[in-house]
């Protein structure tokens, strides 16, 4: 009998220690459930990755050829540059002095020292031109400038020629005409024989570094 209540209360404290054992598993599994639990809220949050798009470049524009200027050939140091010829022929206008005027101007404005230093005895003084505004016939023209009649009946055009101040601007194309003498005063002046479409032809100082027409003679 006492054997059977011995084996009794084995079985029974058996029993309370798997039952015991059973929730001190349980209180682990659902310590250790929690502890999980904690772990995954503390890991930070992957943030999705965002691929910034890529700012793309402006497409270079296809590079341009430049022009490039052939190089103009160099002119040898003893040999003279070319000068523009115009090609006029010299007109008798029966002038007492027997001087003939060239029948067209030169091609180019020239200042007083490069007209007299090219020419020379040819560009018309004070007195010659004097003979031409005295002894010819003026008749304006409506085109702009004159026709010079000699008194011998033969003619000569004088147009309209502007000039170029000394800073290089060209002036007066279509109403003046402006023709250097040969003549200086002996200052930086000279005398040029000028006219407009509001006065007549005269001659009058200026100053030498204008560019003006030329208009030769030959005797």
């Amino acid at each position: 009998m006492e054997n059977q209540d011995s084996s009794k209360r084995i079985s029974i404290i058996a029993l309370i220690i798997a039952i015991i054992a059973l929730l001190i598993n349980l209180w682990m599994l659902y310590g250790y459930w929690n502890w999980l639990k904690l772990q995954k809220a503390a890991e930070p949050v992957q943030q999705e990755q965002v691929v910034e798009p890529v700012a793309q470049e402006p497409a270079q524009a296809e590079p341009v050829a430049e022009e490039v200027e052939e190089p103009q050939p160099q002119v040898p140091a003893d040999q003279p540059l070319k000068k523009k010829v115009s090609g006029a022929a010299y007109v008798d206008l029966g002038l007492p002095s027997g001087i003939k005027w060239r029948s067209a101007n030169e091609p180019d404005l020239m200042t007083y020292d490069d007209a007299v230093a090219e020419f020379g005895k040819k560009l018309p003084t004070h007195k010659q031109y004097t003979e031409l505004l005295e002894k010819c016939q003026w008749k304006e023209l409506k085109s702009g400038g004159y026709k010079v009649v000699g008194p011998n009946g033969n003619s000569i055009i004088f147009p309209v020629s502007g000039f170029i101040n000394c800073t290089g601007e060209l002036r007066g194309t279509d109403n003046i005409g402006d023709y250097w003498t040969a003549t200086t005063n002996g200052t930086d002046e000279a005398y040029r024989m000028v006219f407009t479409d509001k006065q007549g032809p005269k001659l009058v100082l200026h100053q030498r570094c204008y560019a003006r027409a030329i208009r030769l003679i030959e005797k």
